[in-house]
């Protein structure tokens, strides 16, 4: 039955990141519909499910998460200002990778919000923080039960 529901999980993140791919790299340009949002809620209404089985591998994913954002958000901030400077230019592109995994299955949602893209990877570091806490409750209860 876990393998069931973990299937389920990666295969709605698969599917939130494939339909929010475009929205993401493109936005302001190109408009978020309501299909995007609903997949990106379906997605985090699952990742909230499977929080509750305390999964090392969600505790780790969430961490991350919440790192991610906070990076991206922090270099999006001074991304104007280090431009053209080899070294600070790969800082830049440290934020590609994290703002892929962890902001782009998630991007339907900024329909609600208009945010820039490093607000809104700051906002889903929250959203990840919320799946971090509850996954290490969920740990601890099942700690103490069993």
């Amino acid at each position: 039955m876990n393998y069931k529901f973990l299937i389920l999980l990666i295969g709605s993140y698969l599917l939130a990141f494939s339909v929010n791919l475009m929205p993401a790299l493109k936005h302001p340009d190109l408009n978020i519909n309501i299909f995007n949002l609903l997949v990106t809620l379906l997605f985090m209404f699952l990742l909230l499910m499977y929080s509750k089985k305390g999964s090392k591998i969600l505790k780790l994913f969430s961490i991350v998460g919440v790192i991610s954002g906070i990076l991206v958000f922090v270099i999006a901030t001074f991304e104007s200002t280090m431009i053209g400077n080899g070294i600070l230019d790969l800082i830049v592109s440290i934020q590609y990778p994290f703002y892929f995994i962890f902001t782009i299955p998630v991007f339907g949602g900024n329909m609600l919000f208009d945010l820039s893209y490093g607000g809104y990877s700051l906002l889903m570091s929250l959203f990840y923080g919320i799946v971090l806490t509850l996954t290490i409750y969920f740990k601890k209860n099942d700690a103490k039960s069993g």
